[in-house]
């Protein structure tokens, strides 16, 4: 291929790849889950399919091209999602030990996730490596009622609820 033809083959997939910048930055830098790209990428891959049939004879390699884009996005989001998820739950883990243990000690759940720094945990992990605002876990202690840890698996609904009492995970929404 000349230094012409790849400048037109860019221009072709241009858009795509900055659609799959953006889906990569709200789903795994912002989210860190996978709502947007499981919604998008299969109407994305259909478009792409129309989109190179409508044109005068677009190549194979550029039709495979346009079809590779949004699936390689939906597999790199759906790897982010799954390391997300795994992460949280392994840190969740470790905070409902560390209330355990803080309860063992005291005779009562903890008021707040940060009286268990520094003897039970080193620092409060969060639920998620994302910069957006469901990145943290949150923990309800209230007088009289049950204590819970709470995250968001994909925000901002779908949560995983922890019941100190019940001992047993649930989801909400």
């Amino acid at each position: 291929m000349d230094v012409a033809g790849a400048r037109e083959f860019y221009r072709n997939i241009r858009g795509s790849l900055g659609a799959a910048a953006a889906i990569l930055v709200i789903d795994v830098v912002f989210l860190g889950s996978i709502l947007w790209s499981l919604i998008l990428c299969p109407i994305w891959v259909f478009v792409s399919l129309v989109k190179s049939a409508n044109r005068h004879r677009p190549g194979y390699g550029l039709v495979v091209t346009r079809m590779l884009i949004p699936v390689a996005t939906f597999l790199l989001v759906r790897a982010n999602d799954s390391f997300q998820r795994g992460m949280a739950e392994a840190n969740a883990q470790r905070i409902i030990a560390a209330c355990e243990a803080y309860q063992a000690d005291n005779g009562s759940l903890p008021g707040g996730l940060k009286d268990l720094v520094p003897k039970y945990l080193s620092s409060v992990p969060v639920a998620k490596y994302c910069l957006g605002p469901w990145s943290r876990f949150t923990y309800f202690n209230s007088k009289g009622g049950t204590a819970m840890l709470v995250w968001h698996v994909v925000p901002p609904y779908y949560r995983k609820i922890y019941s100190f009492e019940d001992r047993r995970w649930s989801y909400l929404d």
